[in-house]
């Protein structure tokens, strides 16, 4: 199966969201054993894991994407201009493309690239997390995201920080017999909002919990900050959060995804589009790469996600001619 839009339909066709891409994974292995590709599974838990194949000893470029979807089915369907369903353009249609391209060259005489196909990239990154620490040597990687098939050679990271007030649960009635954990924590907050914070950089309060019943002083009360960190901003706002513990207080870094800032090698110099995003990819990890792949990043996620035929056919001829350029 090397018709792009058959293989993109039947990826779709399979639910992936994430924590349950087995099936997705063991479909991936399957089609490139048969290509003639050499595999390596990298287990991560759960009858999942991520793929590794690659063509010659020595590959001097990666082409790779997630197989995990957020939740949520929509169903496989199309039009004359567009190919509709959950994964469309995030990620599964540079899967599709990634796999096209790569079979072509393969049976062109083209070699020393590989594919690497990873889970769990829609929460924790646990699959690319378990790539860095395998230490293979990864020299320069193509992140299949949806760019509208310009490069992406810079992007913003995400750090999470979660704060945690701890009080003394006592009777409404008799306040001081309490510690208020919402109080504690409210005066965190705005500590925090305080900060000096990077222009370009974003920091959003985007959970916060606390409180059993209207009858009782809260014992414990929560917060976390959402950050999107530009790659020009340096600060450490970690340390700086953490400044704040007390007694009542203490502070989690619960998620930090590097930004990413490279620079873009001659094999790449036909594509003349390139752009900062503020979302983060898997790029964080491997950071010498860059972003490249079909769809816009508008429809990810979304009700109506889609990725334009026109695209589609456009990415394998993109990621065919990167594989040629590294050869």
């Amino acid at each position: 199966m090397t018709n792009t839009e058959d293989l993109l339909k039947k990826l779709i066709s399979i639910p992936s969201p994430t924590g349950s891409e087995s099936e997705v994974c063991n479909f991936m292995l399957d089609l490139l054993n048969k290509e003639g590709f050499k595999t390596s599974k990298y287990e991560v838990g759960n009858e999942r894991f991520n793929i590794v194949a690659n063509i010659g000893n020595n590959p001097r470029v990666y082409l790779q994407a997630h197989l995990d979807t957020v939740p949520g089915i929509i169903e496989y369907s199309e039009d004359d201009e567009n190919i509709y369903g959950r994964g469309a353009c995030d990620t599964k249609g540079s899967v599709a493309c990634m796999v096209s391209a790569a079979i072509s060259c393969k049976k062109q005489g083209y070699k020393n690239f590989g594919l690497i196909f990873t889970v769990g990239e829609e929460t924790d990154f646990d699959g690319a997390k378990k790539i860095i620490q395998s230490n293979f040597p990864i020299p320069f990687v193509i992140v299949g995201e949806p760019s509208s098939l310009q490069i992406v050679n810079e992007h913003f990271g995400i750090l999470v920080i979660k704060i945690t007030a701890k009080g003394k649960a006592a009777h409404s009635s008799k306040p001081d017999e309490g510690i208020n954990a919402i109080d504690k924590l409210l005066e965190t907050i705005e500590k925090v909002k305080s900060l000096k914070i990077h222009p370009n950089t974003l920091m959003s309060l985007v959970l916060i919990d606390g409180g059993v019943a209207d009858n009782v002083i809260p014992g414990l009360a929560q917060a976390t900050f959402s950050f999107r960190v530009s790659p020009d901003d340096k600060n450490d706002y970690t340390s700086q959060i953490k400044a704040f513990s007390t007694a009542n207080i203490s502070v989690e870094e619960t998620l930090k995804l590097n930004s990413v800032h490279t620079d873009v090698p001659k094999e790449l110099s036909f594509i003349k589009e390139k752009k900062t995003v503020k979302y983060s990819t898997e790029l964080s990890f491997f950071q010498k790469g860059v972003v490249i792949g079909p769809g816009d990043i508008k429809y990810a996620h979304g009700p109506n996600e889609q990725l334009p035929k026109i695209e589609l056919k456009k990415a394998v001829e993109v990621y065919s001619q990167i594989i040629k350029n590294f050869e």
